[in-house]
């Protein structure tokens, strides 16, 4: 059982001006939004909760938390028929590791949620702004080595030139 608590809100539009917005502003603000309040309440939060608590559409959070989740911005964890998102917080920037592939960039960041440490990856296509993530994952420091060496094996049994 999720246990409903009050949210911690950042300023937000005022719901008239909210709906003034182009659909893609309204887009990106409904991203920024629920990122931060993912912030500010950093032991989790259903959609309900959001939804109880602001004025965009249940639809709209869960889509822009499903986002935020596959880009590793959040951690989505299911709890029985529930699903509850939380915030992972960047702690280092690790900009020197950044790589440009032929079609992609990637990126590397230090990240914490509620199980710890992780070193996150994330990409966008080649020459989009750096709020363009197409994808993310978080590694545990722990199996780094192990991810390195069946990523290695991948590579010499499947993507032989």
């Amino acid at each position: 059982m999720i246990k409903m608590t009050s949210i911690v809100l950042p300023p937000m539009l005022e719901k008239d001006k909210y709906s003034s917005l182009s659909a893609s502003e309204k887009g990106e603000y409904a991203h920024n939004l629920l990122k931060e309040i993912l912030k500010l309440n950093p032991e989790g939060l259903t959609v309900s909760q959001i939804d109880a608590a602001i004025y965009l559409e249940h639809t709209s959070i869960w889509h822009h938390l499903e986002i935020l989740a596959s880009r590793a911005d959040c951690l989505k964890i299911k709890r029985g028929n529930v699903e509850v998102y939380f915030p992972n917080k960047v702690i280092g920037s690790l900009k020197e590791f950044d790589m440009e592939g032929e079609y992609y960039h990637y990126s590397f960041e230090l990240v914490e949620d509620i199980y710890g440490k992780f070193v996150r990856l994330q990409t966008r296509e080649k020459g989009e702004s750096s709020s363009a993530v197409d994808s993310g994952v978080i590694m545990r420091a722990d199996i780094i080595g192990d991810i390195i060496k069946s990523l290695t094996k991948i590579k010499k049994q499947y993507l032989k030139k």
